[in-house]
This record gives C-alpha cells, structure tokens and sequence, in this order.
C-alpha cells in the first residue's frame, strides 16, 4: 500500500526542518524553527469547559524559552501553545534540505519550472516556480522530493 500524501507531506517537513535545523533530532529542530513566521497550534480557552484551536503565526520574534513568546500566545485569547508547527516549507528550505541530505544535486531552469535532479541517472523533480511552499507543489513533486528525502513508497 503506498503512502497517502498526508504521510508523505508529514515525512517531508520533518526531514526538511531537521535538516534545515541541523539536527536528527525532531522535537530540537522545531524548537530551532520558533520565531517570525513560525506556525504554532495553540488551544483557545472560552471557558474552564470549553476551547478551540487553531494556527497561530508568530509575528515577532520570541525565544522558544522566553517568556515573552508564552505570555504573548496566553494573552492572546487566554491561550497556550499546543504544538509547534514550524516555518512554511518554502523552495530555498527545500533546495538546502536537499543539498544537506543528498550533497550535490543538479539543478535547471526552463521558464517557471526548476528542475533537480539528485545524479545524471535520476529523474528530475520539478517545481513551479509561482507556488510558494511544497505542500502547493503538484502530489507527483512531493511524492518525487519524499523519495529524493529517503522515503520509500511501498
């Protein structure tokens, strides 16, 4: 059975972040991802019986251990962070994942397409260049950069 594209996107940002990050380790290289333009999930308090949740943006920048950060998304709504999320998995993320993971990898232009390849004897993966972050590449582009991460499609 292969893989749904949830599964694939969850394994592509972990490796992504992680290899941005320079760490192995998950949890660490999402601590390393809070600051400007870092999603977090946090947890609306209505009341002591009753929340909601929903994605919060960070605006400015905030220590993962500073206070600030906590007192900022508490006040906000009378939250508190669920879980982090990390940065949007833009193109230059990508490409640096890609060489921090693969080493050297080939790399051509042809209008609003890039294409990479990791070797001469792989396929090219091609990203258009008007979508801003993975996850709105086409499924084929994510499935193709799951592999090049060290996916395997069963």
């Amino acid at each position: 059975m292969s893989k749904t594209l949830q599964e694939i996107q969850a394994f592509n940002r972990r490796k992504i972040i992680c290899a941005v990050n320079g760490t192995e380790n998950y949890e660490e290289a999402l601590k390393k991802e809070l600051g400007v333009g870092c999603k977090v999930k946090i947890k609306n308090f209505i009341t002591n019986n009753e929340f909601n949740e929903e994605i919060f943006v960070i605006d400015e920048y905030c220590d993962f251990f500073n206070e600030t950060l906590f007192r900022k998304i508490g006040s906000y709504k009378n939250s508190e962070i669920i879980e982090i999320i990390g940065m949007p998995l833009t193109l230059d993320r990508v490409l640096l994942a890609f060489s921090r993971i693969c080493g050297k990898t080939m790399i051509s232009v042809y209008g609003n397409l890039l294409s990479i390849k990791k070797d001469k004897y792989s396929d090219y993966i091609d990203f258009e260049l008007t979508k801003l972050t993975l996850e709105e590449q086409s499924e084929e582009t994510q499935r193709a950069s799951y592999e090049l991460l060290g996916g395997e499609n069963e």
